[in-house]
């Protein structure tokens, strides 16, 4: 409860009430509150509330009433519109069903210079029929007021009573609820004045077109970049901090001019101008264009045009001529049968014909039509003022002599397509260039070109080669070598009985016998990839010794590699050549590519044994020497004499003169031509290893698709039985041997 003593009032006559059911007038005084009241409100009992004098007195402990002053009685609230020294004016708002009326306090001034802000803004405190405002003490259960502006606050504070209640006649202020509102406050454009010296210019702001200048422009507050742009002048470019709060600020811009003019006068009364195609009236004349490079033409009846690129600079005048005409050109017309022959006039390339063009006046000219195959056609003219030149002119052919003879002569011979019969053939050609196949059944067409020259007779010979590309091949390309001169020898074809018969002397289990043939031609290494050769690829390598005796040296056979080395080595060659790889990586293991490519790769076990045993079209060896023993002297790298010390068992009676590797091609070749096919090292093949082959016939067989080891075949400098030294003997192996070599292989065609 808030004391206070009596203070004195301003009287008044009339109390007017404008309530929801409508307006109402009293005398000095009247009751709130609810049956029996002069003023019923909803969810009051009995009187409430007495404002103005009682018996002509008033109320003890009363306080004065103010405009804007509040009450709330029940479930409404009284506000005091207007008071004089007659007239009280309250408002009667129920507030059953109704949000709470809005604030009607007044709001502090803003200060136009502090910037967008947040106010914290809250109503004064109600004042009571009597009782002056004052703020209540925390201990009354009231909470202390905030200031009245709180910058960068959110919050609208509004104090709103609950409950009024006269109490011995005076009044009681129960409690107060704080409700909360957030105010954002932006700062109003500022005004920007354009002055352009009279010059109409659109505006953008910030990139956007907002209006003209001169005049003056609503600009958001904040850093904006101006841009003026004007018919005839430069863009006007600048940033501006603009103040915003309605501030005014001037902006005073000289825009630059962006065209001249040209001054155009000729020597010719009836000449015209034009700039950039467009007419701009006879001369002289005064022109104006926008700065930059101007095509510039001046013409007249009778007289040779004048043009030129001139640069117009802005606010400048260029002044060009007085420009004198010169006489009209010549014309030269020239056509040609047949047509589309070069036009040289002077020298110079002019076009094709037919061609017309236009010579200057007053000089001689030579004009040159040439077309290959016909000859040339040349004439001198003399170009007159304003005259018509014209040719036409039958370009004759030339002819040049061609003979076409070869081996197989009566072949088929065709130029440009036509058959022009049987070689050897003379025949004229004109001095184009011109097409020449030749063509016999059973053989490979030939075909080249040839340009024959006039008064100048031109040979072409041929050599047709087997249609049957092995055959072909032996003809035209019976080896082949690599970057580092090791030499591949083209294998030719054939069917043969691969592994051995049952009852062969020697024979092992795995050797089944079965029908191979080898259709696709390929090429095989004529010797064993040596140490020198493999150390280009694995610098580190060393093949070793056994005992006191090396096998490392450059020449001899490369040795203690593993077939992933033989593989790996045989990818590098074909990149090193550009080949397709042979081999690529599945699974974790190199494997041969399917179908197989043209690259270097290991030779297949049945390209290795049709090689070895091969001694002519339809004969096969047992041995490397023939089809029996003994081994004859020299035959090959075996465990002769000179191995004893190193070998468990020799070969009885033999010596080749080396302890271990020799030197690769020491020894006599093969039918074919190559060498260790038996002894030195046995050799790693491309298949894997099975014990047992299916005994079914096969075409360029690849071997099984999957197994744990790979193939070995043929003797080495440690071998020694009859078994070993047959060229059927077949092993396997898993890793590197100071026996074990390989030599490279490849297909002739893709």
């Amino acid at each position: 409860m808030i004391e206070s003593r009596a203070q004195p009032v301003t009287s008044y006559t009339q109390i007017r009430v404008r309530e929801p059911a409508g307006e109402r007038t009293f005398g000095e005084h009247l009751t709130v509150g609810g049956e029996g009241a002069d003023i019923v409100v909803p969810g009051a009992e009995g009187v409430v509330l007495t404002i103005g004098r009682v018996k002509g007195e008033w109320l003890a402990n009363a306080r004065e009433l103010r405009k804007l002053d509040v009450l709330t009685v029940g479930e409404a609230q009284l506000a005091v519109t207007e008071v004089s020294r007659t007239l009280l004016k309250l408002g009667i708002h129920h507030l059953v069903g109704n949000a709470t009326i809005a604030p009607i306090t007044g709001i502090a001034a803003l200060d136009p210079q502090a910037g967008d802000e947040d106010l914290e803004i809250h109503a004064s405190a109600l004042a009571i029929s009597g009782i002056p405002r004052a703020r209540p003490a925390a201990a009354s259960g009231f909470a202390p007021r905030r200031p009245l502006l709180s910058r960068r606050a959110r919050t609208l504070i509004v104090a709103i009573p609950l409950v009024v209640l006269l109490v011995a006649g005076g009044v009681m202020l129960i409690g107060e609820r704080m409700e909360r509102a957030r105010i954002e406050l932006a700062r109003r454009p500022g005004q920007l004045k354009i002055d352009t010296g009279g010059i109409t210019a659109a505006v953008s702001i910030d990139g956007v077109e907002v209006g003209r200048a001169p005049g003056e422009i609503d600009v958001a507050r904040g850093e904006r970049t101006i841009t003026l742009r004007a018919p005839h002048h430069l863009d006007y470019v600048t940033t501006l901090d603009i103040k915003g709060s309605a501030q005014s600020q001037l902006l005073k811009v000289t825009l630059q001019p962006s065209w001249g003019r040209l001054g155009v006068t000729a020597a010719s009364p009836e000449a015209r101008v034009s700039v950039d195609g467009a007419d701009s009236g006879a001369t002289p004349a005064l022109i104006d264009a926008s700065s930059g490079v101007h095509h510039v033409q001046v013409r007249a009846p009778g007289l040779a045009p004048w043009e030129s690129s001139v640069v117009v600079k802005a606010g400048e005048t260029l002044a060009i001529g007085p420009i004198v005409l010169g006489q009209p050109d010549a014309h030269l017309s020239v056509s040609t049968s047949p047509s589309g022959a070069e036009v040289a006039v002077a020298g110079t390339f002019r076009g094709h014909t037919p061609l017309t063009l236009d010579l200057p006046a007053g000089t001689q000219y030579d004009i040159v039509a040439s077309l290959p195959g016909y000859d040339s056609w040349t004439r001198t003219v003399a170009a007159e003022p304003g005259k018509t030149i014209a040719f036409s002119v039958h370009l004759a052919a030339a002819l040049g002599r061609v003979t076409v003879q070869g081996e197989p002569a009566g072949a088929e011979l065709v130029v440009d397509g036509n058959v022009r019969g049987k070689t050897p053939q003379t025949v004229n050609l004109s001095t184009v260039e011109h097409g020449i196949e030749v063509r016999k059944d059973g053989f490979q067409p030939f075909s080249t070109t040839v340009q024959p020259a006039k008064d100048l007779a031109r040979v072409i010979d041929y050599h047709l080669t087997s249609s049957d590309r092995a055959t072909a091949l032996q003809e035209t390309a019976p080896t082949t070598t690599t970057q580092d001169g090791y030499v591949l020898k083209l294998i030719p074809g054939g069917t043969f009985t691969m592994g051995s018969e049952r009852r062969e002397q020697g024979r092992r289990p795995n050797e089944v016998a079965r029908q191979v043939t080898l259709k696709r031609p390929f090429y095989l290494g004529v010797n064993e990839i040596t140490n020198l050769e493999f150390r280009k690829f694995h610098a580190d390598h060393v093949s070793g010794f056994v005992g006191k005796h090396t096998l490392d040296l450059d020449k001899q056979p490369v040795s203690q590699v593993s077939w992933d080395d033989a593989a790996e080595y045989c990818n590098w060659l074909s990149q090193r050549e550009g080949l397709p790889l042979a081999y690529e990586k599945r699974d974790g293991r190199l494997e041969l590519k399917r179908p197989v490519t043209a690259g270097y790769r290991l030779p297949t076990e049945a390209e290795w044994e049709y090689a070895a045993r091969r001694a002519g079209p339809k004969e096969m060896l047992r041995f490397s020497w023939g089809n029996a023993p003994p081994v004859p002297p020299h035959t090959g790298n075996f465990a002769g004499s000179e191995a004893a010390r190193l070998v468990e068992l020799e070969l009885p009676g033999y010596s080749d003169d080396y302890i271990v590797t020799a030197p690769v091609g020491k020894f006599k070749p093969n039918a074919l031509g190559l060498y260790d096919m038996d002894g030195n090292l046995s050799e790693w093949v491309n298949d894997y290893y099975l014990s047992f082959i299916d005994p079914v016939a096969a075409t360029d067989p690849l071997g099984p698709e999957q197994s744990g080891r790979h193939t070995i075949r043929g003797a080495n400098w440690k071998s020694t039985t009859v078994s070993e030294l047959r060229l059927a003997w077949r092993d396997s192996a898993d890793g590197p041997q100071e026996t074990l070599g390989f030599r490279i292989a490849r297909y002739a065609d893709e």
